[in-house]
């Protein structure tokens, strides 16, 4: 082991992975150091301050990663990172997915985001209580199967036939 790979791996510990609350990083010395100054300065949680209250600003309309952006006096250099503090704002269960999209700046449709408490409540089965006092509640009865029967493409059948043959 060199002396590059164990600074990195005691590093590595400072620092949360992608999708694990505060900036994370990727594998690469370069991501570390970036992260590392984010959260030692402050810059990602006015960031997220910043972020938050723009989609909370839009209440149930909900808003995309460039609407975020745009924002006058938004704080964020890029939409890349706009995008990472909106995923560190997910992480925290802040904002949620609205469940719509909306066409994006590159043809793509977007996801928009909202405030958690704009998010319809779960239903109520999710939320039962598995630990409540009393004898379990009855399966639901169950459901006649339906089977749907679809036909086979016969281009693509020809083709995976042509395929088939050569392979063997």
């Amino acid at each position: 082991m060199t002396t590059k790979d164990i600074r990195n791996r005691s590093n590595a510990d400072d620092l949360p992975r992608y999708g694990k609350g505060g900036a994370g990083y990727r594998d690469d010395e370069a991501s570390r150091d970036g992260a590392r100054k984010v959260n030692r300065d402050g810059t990602r949680a006015t960031q997220c301050d910043f972020a938050l209250a723009v989609v909370d600003r839009f209440g149930e309309r909900g808003v995309s990663a460039y609407g975020v952006y745009e924002t006058a006096e938004s704080p964020f250099r890029d939409l890349s990172t706009c995008r990472a503090r909106l995923s560190d704002l997910k992480a925290q269960g802040k904002i949620v997915k609205k469940g719509e999209r909306t066409p994006g700046e590159a043809g793509v449709a977007v996801n928009l985001w909202i405030a958690a408490r704009f998010a319809p409540p779960a239903p109520p089965e999710a939320q039962a209580n598995m630990f409540a006092d009393g004898a379990p509640a009855a399966p639901p009865p169950p459901t006649q199967r339906v089977r749907l029967t679809l036909p086979k493409p016969k281009k693509l059948l020809g083709l995976l036939a042509g395929y088939a043959s050569k392979a063997a």
